[in-house]
């Protein structure tokens, strides 16, 4: 997290160190239930190593929605604005390391430094646009396209977590992610 704020270039150290003290420190094992459906998300994540998935259970089906890697925010951004409850669950996909920080925890950053409100108008427009992003994928662009852009985007998944978790992200069935894995124009990058 420290170089992540670093990389902002308008942090002091004694800012930036504020920041990491008012968070929790938490490493999980693969598999764990980080977060239920059901009630307000009101935490913000800043995950350090590792990968997180927030997914829906539909008639229940499973249904990826996000994939959390290192070095991004993780939040039910809706839910932690309204305060109305999640219908995501969030689970770890491998071990992960990461900084929790309650609501509270982050209005106070903002009203104590200016800076800290611009830092939550960053992550407020990388959550809006990675949401258009997805939405506007799925209403105008082939499966294959899909395929190419999340395997140029994020590589990691394809060698950390199970092919139907992408499958669902994707809105196919793993069967037809083989199928677009295995052609041809395909192999050279997955």
């Amino acid at each position: 997290m420290k170089n992540f704020l670093k990389r902002l270039e308008y942090f002091d150290e004694k800012e930036i160190d504020t920041v990491i003290e008012r968070s929790t420190l938490k490493l999980v094992p693969a598999k764990t239930q980080l977060f239920m459906a059901g009630q307000p998300f009101l935490k913000l994540w800043y995950i350090e190593k590792g990968m997180v998935r927030a997914y829906r259970i539909v008639e229940g089906k499973d249904f990826t929605f996000f994939f959390f890697p290192a070095r991004n925010f993780a939040s039910d951004y809706q839910s932690f604005l309204t305060e109305q409850e999640s219908p995501l669950f969030f689970e770890s996909l491998t071990e992960v390391q990461y900084r929790e920080f309650s609501k509270s925890t982050i209005q106070y950053l903002y009203k104590s430094n200016p800076r800290y409100e611009h830092l939550g108008r960053i992550m407020a427009e990388r959550a809006y646009l990675s949401a258009t992003d997805r939405l506007k994928q799925f209403q105008t662009e082939p499966l294959e396209e899909r395929y190419r852009k999340l395997l140029q985007q994020a590589p990691e998944l394809f060698q950390q977590i199970p092919q139907y978790h992408i499958a669902s992200y994707l809105g196919v069935s793993p069967q037809s992610l083989s199928r677009i894995r295995s052609k041809p124009s395909n192999t050279k990058q997955g």
